[in-house]
């Protein structure tokens, strides 16, 4: 959310964050959506018929949840690495992302950026004084951005309602952020009019603890553009089984016969019909072609994969050993679209990086470490040759760094460890030799 800095001049008042609530909620309809959609609630579960009688079956094929944990799974699947320049030491930064588990974290972002088009993380300091984050839901949070040149994080702001155990409201509360302090607000109405500032402190994180995820340049959901072709495929499938339900239920047509009704409902329990001459007896249903629901079917299940660049492994072309350069070409424009991805997901975990930095340097608990000294690594979740891989790091030997060639083998967690551990088994090793000589 843009605000021109002049209305800010005096600092965030408790009416300015009311107005600012007031216009992030204008989008909660299609967070909801966006939202229903992945948990499998989609448009066509609303469908009604008019005639009494009719089929009127609901088939759901979630494209989206498929759509969005593939993408997932294929960039964060793997834990993001992290390395620094020779003669700085992260290790206090990695070992508190450790302690808190943060691949679990990066995955929830991720998911929620796919669904959403964005997702927020909040960093704060827990009760022993140590680092935590924290995955915040878009529907109740957003960063108001300065409208001048770049984009200037001024504020972040989390809100929500308390509830009693009964699920009555009982009041709310808004949380801002920005470079220096965090602020409470609260009113035990139900309104984020005329709340109150309760409580404010200083974070020394230093900078806006509050960060946004984005899935790309206009913040769409992976599969937000896809929603047409996704209930067009549910209605096909839908009306698929309509038909088949109404061909076994079909009218019973007769001609030159008639039946009353108690004659009608022991012609349906006995099945036993007598004719006359001229007289005749035919169901009517209507014709159905299944190779022409079957191209249309493949059709939209095509265009759902084109579009969202996601690929459908459970094509038969990806049932065969293909070689990781095969899969690779296969996967390209699917790579093209992840790689999208990592680069916003990048710009902010380094984000997050810095606030760790100044937090725990700030502590005593690390020198700080400049940022364009370290390096952020996604590994892909792919099948992997292993024996290629090998025999590459093995013709790469001498060339590249021990470092490098260990951090292509996805069995090794930590590069820079493994390739001193190994140094350090070289050299005992060199020793045992010598004293058996």
């Amino acid at each position: 959310m843009i605000i021109d800095e002049d209305i800010l001049k005096d600092g965030l008042n408790e009416t300015i964050i009311a107005k600012l609530i007031e216009k992030h909620t204008l989008e909660y309809e299609r967070f909801e959506k966006l939202y229903n959609y992945y948990v499998g609630k989609h448009a066509i579960c609303e469908r009604k018929r008019h005639s009494k009688g009719v089929a009127n079956n609901k088939v759901v094929c979630n494209h989206a949840k498929y759509i969005v944990d593939i993408a997932k799974s294929y960039l964060v699947g793997n834990p993001v690495s992290y390395t620094c320049s020779d003669g700085y030491d992260i290790e206090a930064v990695k070992n508190s992302y450790c302690q808190q588990d943060m691949p679990s974290i990066d995955s929830e972002l991720e998911k929620t950026m796919s669904i959403y088009g964005r997702s927020y993380e909040l960093v704060y300091a827990d009760g022993n004084a140590e680092p935590k984050s924290v995955c915040l839901s878009p529907m109740n949070t957003f960063i108001v951005y300065g409208s001048g040149v770049g984009e200037n994080p001024l504020y972040g702001i989390h809100y929500y309602k308390k509830h009693n155990i009964d699920g009555s409201v009982t009041g709310v509360c808004c949380i801002v952020c920005d470079s220096q302090m965090i602020y409470t607000y609260e009113n035990d109405a139900d309104s984020f009019l005329h709340m109150k500032l309760t409580q404010s402190h200083k974070h020394y994180f230093g900078n806006m603890p509050v960060i946004e995820y984005r899935n790309n340049e206009e913040r769409q959901g992976d599969f937000e553009q896809l929603i047409p072709l996704i209930d067009a495929y549910n209605i096909l499938e839908s009306d698929r089984v309509n038909d088949k339900e109404q061909f076994v239920d079909s009218f019973l047509f007769l001609s030159g016969i008639d039946l009353d009704s108690e004659q009608a409902r022991k012609l349906r329990e006995e099945r036993i019909l007598m004719g006359y001459e001229g007289s005749d007896a035919r169901y009517l249903s209507k014709v159905m072609s299944e190779n022409d629901v079957e191209v249309l079917k493949d059709s939209l299940k095509s265009d759902i994969h084109r579009f969202s660049m996601i690929p459908d492994l459970s094509d038969q072309t990806f049932g065969t050993n293909l070689s990781g350069v095969a899969i690779k070409y296969k996967l390209m424009g699917f790579e093209q679209h992840v790689r999208n991805k990592e680069r916003y997901f990048t710009k902010s975990l380094k984000k997050r990086f810095e606030l760790y930095n100044n937090f725990l340097s700030l502590k005593g608990a690390m020198e700080y470490v400049p940022l364009h000294r370290i390096d952020i690594v996604f590994t892909r979740n792919l099948p992997v040759n292993e024996l290629e891989v090998s025999q590459m790091v093995n013709n790469l030997s001498g060339i590249a760094t021990s470092e490098t060639l260990l951090s292509q083998l996805s069995f090794v967690g930590d590069p820079k460890e493994e390739a001193r551990l190994a140094a350090k088994e070289r050299i005992l090793n060199e020793k045992m030799r010598n004293v058996q000589e």
